[in-house]
């Protein structure tokens, strides 16, 4: 792509970790949040309740990620 400027390794290898322990976080997020709302479910749980379990829980790893890579961003020297 024309007009594209190459990345520092050391950059590109941040971006990646902090998107992996914001993905890690996610996850760790979306089970916490699954199990209390199983424990919060009517009795009778329905499949219909169950998928809307896990699709509200399932939210919790995009915004990990998003958290882990701006931390990352906020985290980063200045360049001078």
């Amino acid at each position: 792509m024309p007009g594209a400027r190459k990345e520092d390794p050391e950059l590109r290898a941040r971006k990646q970790t902090a998107g992996r322990l914001g993905f890690a976080m996610g996850c760790v997020a979306a089970i916490v949040a699954a199990v209390i709302n199983v424990m919060r479910a009517p009795s009778p749980m329905t499949p219909g309740i169950a998928v809307l379990i896990v699709l509200v829980a399932a939210l919790n790893i995009p915004l990990g990620i998003a958290i882990g890579l701006l931390g990352e961003r906020l985290s980063r020297r200045a360049e001078h």
